[in-house]
């Protein structure tokens, strides 16, 4: 049986572009780009939302049956706004479980994307030991805040490709990075959940080895809707 990956692109559009208005020339052209990618070999399911953070910043997710697959981001060249800070990203992660089982991005009515980034330099056991902590970090939140407090799904992955980011506050100027797509009610039962002690306790370990984040890469928290066909 094929593992899915997911590939997640963040980039930022012009004010003009709005998938989500029937109405809107460069949204519909947008649209069409998520639809075709849809006739790809290997295109399992996608999702697209704008982010909480910037309004202007879309996340297009694409769950593939092939790790080889990807979409060509020049394909996104005449939304991108023009004053860009940043280029757009693309991470391709194996998320545990697979977003595809959790349905954490369309059914749940925000999901949390957060990259943590360490430095790519860590020897074996320093990284086995950020292996554990993400493990542990997920179970305290997962099964020991109350239900109504704590996330609604909860997925993690390493980044596969690329497998080293650029990062200027890492001492090798590479870092290696988790993803962590988890669902919540909204964005103010995950902040509520930041204040608790368990989070606090559970994310020290992670905090001691993590980077800061990676331009482009901060925490963003996403309405997603499903692409259709």
């Amino acid at each position: 049986m094929s593992q899915t990956v997911s590939q997640i692109i963040f980039f930022r559009v012009k004010s003009s572009v709005k998938p989500e208005d029937p109405v809107s020339e460069e949204g519909e052209a947008l649209l069409k780009i998520f639809r075709t990618t849809q006739q790809q070999s290997g295109h399992k399911h996608s999702s697209w939302g704008r982010t909480v953070e910037d309004k202007d910043t879309i996340v297009w997710v694409i769950d593939w049956t092939d790790p080889r697959s990807t979409i060509n981001i020049h394909l996104l060249e005449p939304f991108l706004a023009p004053e860009n800070p940043q280029p757009p990203s693309s991470l391709h992660v194996t998320f545990s479980p697979p977003l595809s089982c959790t349905e954490t991005l369309t059914k749940n009515p925000v999901t949390e994307l957060c990259t943590l980034s360490f430095p790519s330099d860590l020897d074996v056991l320093a990284t086995r030991q950020i292996n554990a902590d993400l493990i542990s970090f997920r179970t305290t939140l997962v099964e020991q805040l109350p239900q109504s407090a704590g996330p609604r799904s909860w997925s993690m992955g390493h980044v596969d490709r690329p497998s080293k980011l650029t990062h200027e506050k890492s001492p090798s100027g590479q870092a290696f990075a988790h993803v962590l797509a988890v669902g919540w009610e909204n964005g103010e039962a995950h902040l509520k959940a930041k204040e608790t002690e368990k989070f606090v306790q559970g994310i020290a370990p992670l905090r001691e080895k993590m980077l800061p984040p990676i331009p482009g890469l901060e925490i963003k928290h996403i309405s997603f809707q499903k692409i259709e066909g």
